[in-house]
């Protein structure tokens, strides 16, 4: 009987900045990886650093498959190191290929990108040590998938995510102050979340008011939102939108928190948490 691998994901390493993923596949990023360190039983070629570039984790070890015919088993190496990912690859004769978590608990490093050398990740050292190196630079990186707590109380929390795109499980009922436009399009991160609200950019309004057309289905489902007025305060900036962001359009739901247009957002907010 065949016996096929599964495509588990292992946290290996967790700190409060941040975890060691092992898994078999690169196939298998997600949102959960952007950001954390991984170590995936795949090759480096350039797919896997296409791969990378669409979930942005931190940091990525990897088998070198033999190298192979003109480097191309370490392309992806180099497409990280464009994109700030430090990227090593072990030894394929240390770490079975296909399985991540024997190449964290076996694999020797056999070849690093310039990212994850100037942060000490060195040839001849092992997966686990190169990283738990890369998670020790997670905790001084500053990057721009991450989302900081604004304020934390009883009431609740407030966040700031540049994107709504950064937005996951972990966001559950906080109110968020949103970069993105407020168009429909971005409820598929948001609508599970059950947040306690959310202020987005406004985007100029634009054709057929789609810029703001997501605020009727936040009232469906319950969520106080307002649309900032775009000249206010940058879109893709959600501390601008906390610093200088004003009011332009509210839900009806929104409107019965008290939030009226012309507010800025710091009295919208403070309107949701301490009504």
């Amino acid at each position: 009987m065949v016996t096929v691998p599964e495509r588990k994901k292992i946290v290996v390493l967790e700190e409060k900045w941040g975890k060691v993923i092992t898994m078999n596949s690169t196939s298998q990023l997600g949102e959960d990886e952007t950001g954390q360190i991984v170590v995936a039983g795949s090759h480096a070629a350039d797919n896997v650093g296409r791969m990378a570039g669409r979930w942005q984790p931190f940091g990525m070890i990897l088998n070198d498959a033999g190298k192979g015919k003109e480097g191309g088993a370490l392309v992806g190496l180099g497409m990280m190191e464009a994109l700030n990912i430090m990227a090593a690859t072990v030894d394929t004769m240390t770490a079975h290929i296909g399985e991540g978590d024997d190449g964290y608990r076996t694999g020797i490093i056999s070849v690093v990108n310039e990212t994850a050398k100037k942060a000490g990740v060195r040839v001849g050292m092992t997966c686990a040590e190169a990283a738990r190196i890369m998670l020790d630079a997670r905790k001084k990186a500053k990057l721009h998938h991450d989302v900081p707590v604004l304020y934390e109380g009883k009431e609740g929390r407030i966040i700031l995510a540049d994107s709504a795109s950064q937005l996951n499980e972990s966001h559950r009922g906080t109110l968020v102050i949103c970069g993105s436009h407020c168009a429909h399009t971005t409820l598929y991160r948001t609508a599970k979340l059950k947040l306690k609200g959310i202020f987005q950019n406004d985007a100029g309004i634009g054709k057929d008011k789609q810029g703001i057309s997501g605020l009727p289905l936040y009232d469906e489902l319950g969520v106080p939102a307002a649309a900032v007025d775009c000249m206010t305060a940058k879109i893709g900036n959600a501390q601008d939108h906390w610093d200088t962001g004003k009011i332009s359009t509210v839900n009806q739901t929104a409107a019965k928190k008290g939030i009226k247009v012309g507010m800025t957002v710091q009295e919208a907010a403070w309107k949701i948490l301490r009504p």
